[in-house]
């Protein structure tokens, strides 16, 4: 009997807290929207990938601004024994059309992560920094239709970048 008036105060308590939380800006329509939004998009790009590998291939994958046009990007690394050696994987970036749609836009072999999109330009697309197994980090420079092939041939990153500069897409930060 004597816990019940504390009881009963707490959950006036509590009802009246959560009474005053501000409200949602994001209404249940919108988010219902913006769900089957990303899911067309997560579709749309995995049929790309697929018509591209000829298979049902796995594949990591983030989204990036590279070029500033309001599309995101999509940055796919592909897994599994055929997309994958001792050098590393193979990185796939598709460009970002209307409508969730992609295009393919460029193929990197021997990728690691981690992947990083950077604030530097070339060409009017970021830069993107890739890990090269046995090589190190290389910086992937746009040159007016695809970034490199082949990103162990390239001269290895070694300034280290601010973390103002770099946004990390795949992986985990070492």
């Amino acid at each position: 009997m004597y816990f019940k008036p504390l009881a009963l105060f707490s959950c006036v308590l509590l009802f009246s807290a959560c009474r005053h939380l501000p409200e949602q800006s994001v209404t249940p329509v919108q988010a219902v929207s913006e769900v089957q939004s990303l899911q067309q998009r997560d579709n749309n790009l995995k049929q790309k990938v697929n018509a591209y590998t000829q298979d049902q291939a796995l594949f990591d994958v983030a989204f990036d601004d590279l070029n500033q046009d309001g599309q995101d990007e999509a940055i796919v690394l592909l897994k599994g024994q055929d997309w994958c050696g001792s050098g590393g994987c193979t990185m796939l970036i598709f460009q970002g059309k209307s409508n969730h749609q992609f295009d393919f836009l460029s193929k990197t072999t021997l990728v690691d992560t981690p992947v990083y999109s950077t604030t530097y330009m070339h060409n009017g697309w970021k830069q993107v920094l890739v890990y090269s197994r046995k090589h190190g980090q290389v910086m992937l420079k746009f040159d007016g239709t695809q970034y490199p092939l082949n990103p162990s041939l390239l001269p290895v990153a070694t300034a280290k970048l601010a973390p103002n500069t770099a946004k990390l897409l795949l992986g985990v930060a070492e």
